[in-house]
C-alpha cells in the first residue's frame, strides 16, 4: 500500500514515508514472533530457549533506535504537515510500544528461568491458560499491524472498543490463587506465573494503542485516554 494521502509533488517524501512504514511493520513482525517464543519458552519450561528470547531483545532495541532516528530524519528535512506529520508522529509512537511489547516478551522469558530454577514447571493447567490469553495477544498484534498497513479506522475502532484480554487475565488470576490455598504453588512461583500472565496483559493492551494511533492519523482524534 502507498501511503500516499495528500498528493505531494515530492514523489521522494511519498516514498521515504513508505519506507518508514514498511521498518515499522517489520519490527512489529518481528516482535510478534518474540512474544510467541516467550510463550512456547514458558509452556515448555525451556530454559534455554528462554535465555535466547531475553538476547533477542537486543535487536528490538536495534529497531527502536533506527526508526527513531529516521522519524527525527524527515520530520527535519521534509517538515510533514496535516496527515502526514500525524502518520510520522504515530509511528514514533507506535515503534515505542512495538519495543515495549519486547521487554514484555523479556519479562515472560525471565519469569519462566525464574519458575524453572525453583520448580521445574508449573501445574499443566497453567501454561494451557496461558496459551488462552497468548492467543488473544497474538490475535490483537496481528489485527493491529494489518490496521496499521492500511490505515482501516473502522477495524481501529472496533479494536478499541473491545477489551477480551481483561477478562480471561481476571478469570486465570482467580485459578492461581487457589493454587496458592491449597498449597500447590510456592507463593514466589504464584507472583512469577502472575507477572508472565500480567505481561501477556500488557501485550494486548500496547496492540490496542496501535489502533488508537490510526484513529488518531486518520481522524485527528486523539483517544488514548477517552472514558
Amino acid at each position: 500500500m502507498t501511503f500516499s494521502n495528500s498528493g505531494h509533488t515530492v514523489k521522494r517524501f511519498d516514498l521515504e514515508i513508505q519506507q518508514l512504514v514498511n521498518l515499522v511493520l517489520e519490527m512489529g513482525r518481528e516482535v510478534e514472533q518474540q512474544v510467541k517464543r516467550a510463550v512456547a519458552v514458558f509452556r515448555e519450561g525451556d530454559p534455554v530457549a528462554a535465555q535466547a528470547v531475553i538476547v533477542g531483545d537486543a535487536a528490538v532495541n536495534r529497531w527502536d533506535m533506527e526508526i527513531d532516528r529516521s522519524c527525527v530524519r524527515l520530520l527535519s528535512r521534509r517538515q510533514p504537515m496535516s496527515t502526514d506529520l500525524r502518520l510520522v508522529m504515530a509511528l514514533n509512537k507506535a515503534v515505542n510500544d512495538l519495543e515495549r511489547i519486547g521487554d514484555e516478551a523479556k519479562t515472560i522469558a525471565e519469569k519462566t528461568l525464574a519458575i524453572h530454577a525453583r520448580c521445574g514447571h508449573p501445574p499443566r493447567s497453567i501454561p494451557l491458560a496461558v496459551d488462552q490469553l497468548a492467543a488473544i495477544a497474538s490475535q490483537r498484534i496481528q489485527s493491529a499491524l494489518d490496521i496499521l498497513a492500511r490505515l482501516d479506522v473502522n477495524q481501529a475502532w472496533e479494536m478499541v472498543r473491545t477489551d477480551e484480554a481483561e477478562e480471561v487475565f481476571q478469570d486465570i488470576l482467580r485459578e492461581l490463587s487457589t493454587y496458592t490455598i491449597d498449597g500447590e504453588l510456592a507463593v514466589a512461583t504464584v507472583i512469577d506465573v502472575s507477572l508472565a500472565l500480567k505481561a501477556l496483559k500488557r501485550v494486548a493492551d500496547r496492540a490496542r494503542n496501535l489502533a488508537e494511533y490510526v484513529i488518531f492519523v486518520v481522524e485527528g482524534q486523539d483517544v488514548r485516554h477517552a472514558t
